[in-house]
């Protein structure tokens, strides 16, 4: 029998924390309009940082940065470490995906800091993680094709036996789809994924293998 697999995405799709990101909170402190926040968050969720004085140093390699950096990078990182909360539902969607005999797998762009904020809040549901492509570590962020390629690898399973959760549709679901990968819309926050669902229901977007508004009810659909 093939092998097969669910992939998830970690930042609210399994979690919740801060409103604002932490590029956009550094992107803030540098200076920088928000416009800019894609360059601070390339380093940040690419790199595998030690801890809050490695994130300066990186950080005055490329930016003029304030005299106080430090002091704001330190209170930001144990922010983010202890910042998350499970959203409900979520340990018990990745068991009941596993005790369906899929592999459960995470594909996330997240950062050292907020990754060990996830297994303070779900340590259920990561020690049933059979392999996880986190951007810090992998060095690539999604929408990259091939950070989802080494989920599959990592987890020993084709394209077309695996799916994808998540709540983004460009990040998560397309670069997905384009694979062969069945999806899982999780649509928490329609609010910022109003042009996805335009697309969608006008036709000039694929649609997601199933739609629904909270990994709460993941159990209720039917992954084949």
């Amino acid at each position: 029998m093939s092998e097969k697999a669910v992939l998830f995405d970690i930042g609210s799709t399994l979690i919740a924390g801060p409103d604002i990101s932490p590029a956009k909170h550094i992107s803030r402190l540098l200076g920088l309009p928000d416009r800019e926040k894609g360059r601070v968050a390339d380093l940040l969720m690419c790199t595998d940082f030690t801890c809050h004085r490695h994130v300066c140093r990186e950080l005055a390699g490329k930016f003029t940065v304030p005299d106080d950096l430090e002091k704001h990078m330190e209170s930001l990182w144990r922010e983010q470490e202890i910042s998350a909360g499970e959203i409900a539902g979520a340990s018990r969607a990745v068991g009941w995906v596993k005790s369906l005999g899929f592999k459960v797998g995470l594909v996330s762009d997240i950062w050292a800091p907020y990754h060990r904020a996830f297994l303070r809040a779900c340590p259920e549901a990561a020690a049933m993680v059979d392999y996880a492509a986190l951007s810090f570590r992998e060095g690539i962020k999604k929408p990259c094709r091939e950070i989802f390629l080494r989920a599959l690898d990592g987890l020993g399973v084709s394209p077309e036996n695996a799916w994808m959760v998540g709540d983004t549709y460009e990040n998560d679901l397309a670069p997905a789809m384009r694979l062969g990968i069945k999806t899982v819309w999780v649509l928490c926050r329609p609010e910022k994924e109003y042009p996805a669902m335009s697309g969608v229901l006008t036709g000039s977007l694929k649609r997601p293998d199933i739609m629904i508004s909270s990994i709460a009810q993941l159990p209720e659909t039917n992954l084949e």
